[in-house]
């Protein structure tokens, strides 16, 4: 699981960007209960959601900015290709529904939102 959250900053940088929108306190990342997921799956959601406050930096510098979203493939064996990403949207709203897409087409799979990147609390 570690690999996976140290890969997701190299796999996902660059995927679903526009210009980034960013925060005066920076990125925070919240996490989001997944849905459809078997035991193993959640297992290593949690451990990803866990990890991810630590990625915020590392977000930053590869251009995410806020609104954006994670999400995961339904029913399939996770890895860190099977992350989908999106950020600088307007909304979380649009952020989440732009990462689902994404995955959708990237995995051929119903997918679900596993977390937002949002403004830092200040």
């Amino acid at each position: 699981m570690k690999r996976m959250v140290l890969a997701l900053g190299f796999a996902l940088a660059g995927a679903g960007m526009s210009a980034p929108l960013h925060a005066e306190g920076g990125l925070a990342f919240q996490p989001v209960a997944p849905e459809g997921l078997d035991a193993t799956a959640t297992e290593m959601v949690a451990a990803l959601q866990a990890g991810m406050p630590a990625q915020m930096a590392a977000f930053e510098q590869a251009g995410f900015g806020f609104y954006g979203a994670l999400a995961v493939p339904q029913g399939v064996e996770l890895g860190p290709e099977k992350l989908a990403s999106v950020a600088n949207h307007a909304t979380p709203d649009a952020a989440q529904s732009a990462v689902l897409e994404v995955c959708a087409q990237q995995t051929g799979a119903a997918c679900t939102v596993i977390g937002l990147l949002v403004p830092a609390p200040e």
